[in-house]
């Protein structure tokens, strides 16, 4: 009788530490789903203090207004180049000898009016000839001398402004005739300026309005990274291309060192606004389609509505609701409360 008592409390004992055990687990379980649950994990970044800008960026390809295929107006055959492709010339120089039968005789014209002209003034000066009769041998000489002078420019072919040989379109001998129809027009040589470049980019309705002239612009290229050009808003179209519904815009660079070349493809970036010293802020910062941020205070989320300026593709300018160093919450934000737990995880 006194063994089964003995077994019987043993096993109640035995029950009643089981119990204690399991409940013990249960709410340590508890215990640790709830604090999980209440750790909210966060990237922060600090607000930062910097010279700010807003801007549009497009893409385009450089030209040049200043640029022309040379050619004489008459038909006639390539005698000799003075210059080879990738020259630089300068305004006056001569280009090419063209072997003209038509100045040939125009030169011979020239020089034998010339001749009866001078003749002609000492007999009119002397009185030997009525004026009629010099009148008639002036505008003869006159004449020649126009039609000598045209044919000499024709002859001579010369570069109507300082640039560079870029293109050579016929070889010595061949004919060169100004109705021909080739991929280049009707020329010999193609002459380009790349002292000043333009650049044509078409700007949506949505932009339009923040463009004007003279505008700031930075022009990047593949071919010198890293290195920035400088230009201006030159043109803003009032009228929209009736196809596209974009307006045309033209940005004017200086390029005196000639560094970029026509038709190269560049980025271009105007200028809209700057602000010196601005209080910046990431976008993702901010929470979708508000002015409110999440600044981490001492493992505290704090709710903030911040007054916004200019913008950037990726940064918001804060006028006024935050101030420079506070670290604000730019990733784990999204469903955040105000007071709420924040750890944060930066790596």
């Amino acid at each position: 009788m006194l063994k089964r008592k003995i077994i019987k409390m043993i096993i109640v004992g035995i029950t009643l530490i089981l119990s204690i055990a399991i409940f013990s687990c249960q709410n340590n379980g508890k215990s640790e789903i709830k604090s999980y649950q209440s750790t909210n994990y966060v990237k922060t970044v600090s607000v930062v203090k910097k010279d700010f800008a807003s801007y549009l960026q497009f893409s385009g390809t450089l030209f040049s207004e200043k640029s022309a295929n040379i050619a004489p107006d008459i038909a006639a055959r390539v005698l000799q180049f003075s210059v080879k492709k990738g020259d630089f010339v300068h305004k006056g120089d001569i280009l090419a000898i063209m072997d003209s039968t038509q100045y040939v005789q125009t030169k011979a014209q020239y020089e034998s009016a010339t001749k009866s002209y001078h003749r002609m003034l000492k007999l009119k000066e002397s009185g030997t000839i009525d004026q009629q009769t010099f009148e008639q041998v002036e505008a003869g000489y006159i004449a020649a001398e126009a039609s000598y002078k045209f044919m000499k420019g024709n002859n001579e072919v010369r570069a109507p402004f300082d640039g560079f040989i870029t293109e050579k379109l016929k070889n010595v001998g061949e004919v060169y005739l100004p109705m021909s129809f080739s991929p280049a027009g009707p020329a010999i040589l193609r002459l380009v300026n790349i002292d000043d470049l333009k650049a044509k980019l078409q700007v949506p309705d949505k932009d339009i309005s923040k463009i004007h002239p003279n505008q700031k612009t930075i022009i990047t290229s593949e071919s010198y990274p890293g290195q920035q050009f400088m230009g201006k808003v030159f043109y803003v179209s009032q009228e929209a291309n009736p196809m596209s519904g974009t307006f045309t815009a033209e940005i004017e660079i200086d390029n005196r060192e000639h560094k970029l070349k026509s038709n190269q493809f560049v980025n271009l970036t105007i200028i809209l606004e700057e602000q010196k010293d601005a209080l910046v802020i990431p976008k993702e910062a901010f929470i979708k389609d508000s002015s409110v941020v999440f600044i981490a205070n001492n493992g505290i989320a704090e709710k903030r509505s911040v007054t916004i300026g200019i913008e950037s593709e990726d940064e918001i300018q804060a006028v006024s609701g935050i101030s420079e160093g506070e670290i604000v919450i730019v990733s784990g934000n999204v469903g955040l409360k105000d007071g709420t737990k924040v750890l944060i995880k930066n790596d």
